[in-house]
This record gives structure tokens, C-alpha cells and sequence, in this order.
């Protein structure tokens, strides 16, 4: 997890949002007992991985990259919204 977070630094943009917003969410669900422990860092990169490309310039691109990371996440383990 550190690398990636490592990398969401050096990509920047919305980049570092993506990776917050995808492990807060994946660690919520698994607080939930909802995922394992071990699906946390691939849907982390996953969502790193999908959304390289979303802008992060204004405060309204990081907002919308925050909620594509959270749906992504919830889409992937076909969980309900936070």
C-alpha cells in the first residue's frame, strides 16, 4: 500500500484522491466484514489503475474523482453506498 501511495504522489492530479477515497472505502468494507483483507491494495491499484486519466485541477475534479473511487470500489464488490 505504500507504493501506491508512493506512486498516486508522483502521478498528482486527482491521482493521490482516487487512492485515499478507494482505501477509505475498501477499509470500510472490511471493517464491515464485507471484503478480506487482502482485496484492499488490488482494488486500491485497480482504482488508481482506471482513473489515471480523471483531472484534478479544481476542488469540484478532486470531489468527482473522490466519488469515482468510492463507486468503483463498491461496484467491485457489488456493495450498497457509504
Amino acid at each position: 500500500m505504500l507504493g501506491l501511495g508512493i506512486r498516486a504522489g508522483k502521478q498528482g492530479g486527482a491521482a493521490p484522491a482516487v487512492y485515499n477515497a478507494a482505501n477509505e472505502r475498501a477499509v470500510a468494507l472490511f471493517l464491515e466484514g464485507q471484503i478480506a483483507l487482502g482485496d484492499i491494495a488490488p482494488v486500491v491499484e485497480e482504482a488508481l489503475d482506471s482513473l489515471a486519466s480523471v483531472p484534478g485541477e479544481t476542488r469540484t475534479d478532486i470531489m468527482n474523482a473522490d466519488a469515482k473511487a468510492r463507486r468503483l470500489v463498491e461496484n467491485r464488490f457489488e456493495c450498497s453506498p457509504s
